[in-house]
């Protein structure tokens, strides 16, 4: 077993619309290219997060670029 901390975001939450969508795609975004089951629930838990400061739901997707310079 193991916590993973909430991902600690650069600007404020204004919109969870989408959230848990955006992390169970990440999730298996990471299962499907390799990434163990903690390393892909890191990589979830921060899309997720990301997501939550954009308004809606598929508009508030991060794209690859955002990930890389959070």
């Amino acid at each position: 077993n193991f916590f993973i901390e909430a991902f600690k975001l650069k600007k404020p939450v204004i919109d969870t619309t989408g959230a848990g969508d955006a992390f169970n795609g990440a999730f298996a975004v990471g299962l499907a290219n390799s990434l163990e089951i903690k390393e892909a629930l890191i990589f979830a838990n921060k899309v997720a997060g990301i997501s939550t400061t954009k308004l809606g739901a598929a508009a508030s997707m991060p794209f690859t670029k955002e990930l890389e310079n959070y």
